[in-house]
């Protein structure tokens, strides 16, 4: 094993990593193969370190939860077949008996233990631990096959968060140590890791010894490709069966190829501009209304996007639960945004850096650049840094921007809980975002149970939001697919790729 090339096929799995070259595969393993291309490589197979979407589609692979949300966004049992809340902080989990992991271990409580309270553990946290932190306080084991999970509060997303927690081998990790279990992860999921070379390919062969059953197709290969036409001709030329964020001009030409198709859904991905409120010349509100007053959104998702967008005014997805769709946009009025900003003290508009992913999102570089072009009409000078996703999320992660940011929020539990915990409650490292009325706003919904009144409380949360103009809003993603008509394979709003509902066709 090297940190560059990883091959693990079937039989070195028992023994947790042996390299042996892929020539040595038997015949079979090439029975039936879908190639999947995706825009980057993950850093490491560990969910606790890597919590991009793309990385977590991945791992869902591999891994299984203990909650599993269907393409139709239901939430149905998986490594817990049944649930209960004795306390209403505090829930109990029946796991499911005969499972294994893929080096043929049994899988217990204490590997559910040992996962969930390694995400949330406050020393030395790791990426995963804001997506947990306030909702989880600890797991522990009743039995070989009963958990309980101490929450902080009552949870009402305790569910749907549950679904996002990949299930780690607890002793194939203290075996092999955090470096190499993120290198050749053990899971209990449909696939297990057979080969990793370093931005090339990732392959996943079926584990036949999985709880639902085989997978109908035997090996998956997923490769990074970061340029959207390179993807398009792998896809053309029969060498991919599955890519994402096609551009929008590409979609007829797909639609043309008798052998090719397009799947399109409404992501829930939110894209907006953010702006840090803590320093000039964003700390002024006038500012702030502005900048969303100088971009015209339906504009920018008809030009650059085809029409393949959604504006929006909320922070939350419209595919997910909480939205509300009586939100108003600002106008687009360039006059109002001149006069706010000489009443703020820059009659004569200001420069100001903008940091943005270039080929992580549909278009994200024009998308970007247009949003500067309008900006410039009310004198906002707009300089670009758009370096590749890996070298901006580090720097974005740092807290280090001052100016504006271009980013986008995905949301795996399909409720607005997620973003609003994530992009705006001050005590989990919201985006340079503090406001204790709001945060308390945010306690309320997630302690109350009662649906309708959460998307009250939602409604107020998302008006104060929009008022508050944090953020210029800009759209909700279409996520566009093409897809080989030899496989039979629906688009999932949560950006999720999971293999085992891929089928051969007929």
């Amino acid at each position: 094993m090297t940190m560059h090339t990883i091959r693990l096929p079937r039989a070195a799995l028992l023994s947790l990593g042996l390299a042996v070259s892929m020539a040595t595969a038997p015949a079979a393993w090439a029975q039936s193969t879908v190639t999947i291309a995706q825009g980057v490589d993950p850093d490491v197979l560990d969910p606790g370190h890597d919590t991009l979407i793309t990385s977590v589609s991945t791992m869902l692979n591999i891994y299984d939860t203990l909650v599993q949300r269907t393409g139709e966004g239901d939430l149905v049992p998986s490594l817990a077949t049944e649930w209960r809340f004795p306390e209403p902080t505090v829930m109990e989990l029946d796991l499911r008996q005969g499972v294994t992991f893929h080096d043929g271990s049994p899988f217990t409580a204490a590997d559910v233990v040992f996962s969930l309270n390694r995400y949330v553990r406050e020393e030395n946290p790791l990426s995963i631990r804001p997506q947990i932190a306030g909702i989880i306080d600890s797991a522990e084991a009743i039995d070989d096959h009963t958990v309980r999970i101490n929450m902080p509060t009552p949870q009402a997303t305790i569910v749907a968060n549950l679904a996002r927690y990949p299930i780690l081998s607890a002793s194939a990790f203290e075996e092999m140590g955090e470096d190499a279990y993120g290198q050749a992860p053990v899971g209990t999921g449909p696939y297990a890791l057979a080969q990793w070379d370093r931005n090339e390919q990732i392959v996943l062969e079926s584990y036949d010894e999985h709880w639902r059953g085989a997978a109908d197709v035997d090996r998956v290969v997923i490769r990074p490709i970061p340029e959207d036409f390179i993807r398009f001709a792998a896809l053309q030329a029969g060498e991919v069966d599955i890519i994402g964020n096609i551009a929008p001009e590409r979609v007829p030409e797909v639609e043309a190829d008798p052998d090719l198709r397009v799947e399109a859904v409404r992501s829930v991905r939110n894209m907006f501009v953010g702006m840090n409120p803590n320093v000039p010349p964003f700390d002024d509100i006038r500012v702030r209304r502005a900048m969303n007053h100088a971009v015209n959104v339906p504009a920018l998702v008809e030009a650059i996007l085809g029409g393949h967008g959604y504006p929006n005014a909320s922070p939350c997805s419209g595919a997910i639960f909480g939205y509300d769709p009586s939100i108003e946009p600002y106008a687009y009025d360039p006059e109002q945004a001149r006069e706010l900003l000489a009443e703020a003290g820059y009659p004569d508009g200001f420069t100001v850096t903008m940091w943005g992913p270039n080929g992580r999102y549909l278009k994200d570089r024009e998308m970007q650049e247009a949003i500067a072009g309008q900006l410039s009409a009310i004198g906002v000078r707009v300089e670009h840094h758009m370096p590749e996703w890996s070298e901006f999320i580090q720097h974005f992660l740092s807290g280090d921007i001052e100016g504006m940011y271009f980013i986008g929020t995905g949301n795996p539990i399909l409720d607005c809980e997620a973003t609003m915990g994530y992009r705006f409650d001050s005590r989990r490292g919201g985006d340079f975002y503090n406001r204790p009325e709001l945060d308390a706003l945010i306690d309320q919904q997630i302690q109350e149970l009662d649906p309708e009144r959460r998307e009250e409380i939602f409604a107020e949360i998302q008006a104060m939001i929009l008022e508050d103009a944090p953020w210029i809003f800009l759209y909700d993603q279409e996520d566009l697919y093409g897809v080989n008509n030899r496989i039979e394979w629906s688009a999932r709003s949560d950006e999720m790729i999971w293999a085992y509902d891929i089928q051969l066709a007929d």
